[in-house]
């Protein structure tokens, strides 16, 4: 009972850390231009993605960052920089100008990294493995990944009912607070930084 209590809570935990409520309005803003097959597609390899690198952090995350140096400081940062750079990619692009790729880039970047696999999720598996073991850990991703890829899927709903110009507002909002939210994790990467000199 106790070994179940603490897989729902880890579960439970690391639904929040992966946050794929939260995520439904920029799946829907970044999707909003492909067919439906062709967003299937991308839900099913974002989630594909982001549970494989969060299963590899689980099997070797302390081994991986130490080889090659990474503090979870230097991950947030490069997030950061990824995140921003993409939203204000997209942010000042003209409608007109932008062609919808088949899917591929988008699962990878920023679905999958860094908002189903952040520094949170990843900081939190690499721990809970340490803790837990990795076995454990590996099936808390599995049920964790499950369970965003059908809260993501019922964001179809919504798509139908906004309309054009109900998702283009909701794009537009959603990359501002993304490049936002890439400053945050700058910031917070520096604040890293400077804990760890001092």
């Amino acid at each position: 009972m106790t070994v179940l209590t603490d897989f729902l809570s880890s579960v439970m935990m690391l639904y929040v850390l992966v946050d794929p409520i939260g995520n439904i309005p920029l799946f829907i803003a970044i999707t909003s231009r492909m067919e439906r097959e062709q967003r299937h597609r991308t839900l099913k390899l974002s989630v594909l993605v982001a549970a494989g690198i969060l299963a590899v952090f689980s099997l070797f995350g302390t081994e991986l960052l130490r080889v090659f140096g990474i503090s979870i400081g230097d991950f947030v940062i490069a997030c950061g920089l990824v995140l921003s750079t993409f939203s204000l990619y997209y942010l000042l692009r003209p409608y007109e100008q932008r062609v919808v790729s088949g899917g591929l880039e988008i699962a990878v970047v920023p679905l999958a990294v860094p908002f189903l696999a952040g520094p949170a999720s990843i900081s939190y598996v690499v721990l809970l493995s340490g803790s837990a073991g990795p076995l454990f850990t590996l099936l808390v991703v599995a049920a964790v990944s499950a369970l965003s890829l059908a809260t993501l899927a019922a964001s179809e709903p919504l798509l139908r009912i906004l309309g054009v110009i109900g998702l283009r507002v909701i794009e537009k909002i959603m990359l501002l607070l993304c490049v936002a939210l890439g400053v945050s994790l700058l910031r917070r990467g520096f604040e890293q930084w400077l804990r760890a000199g001092s």
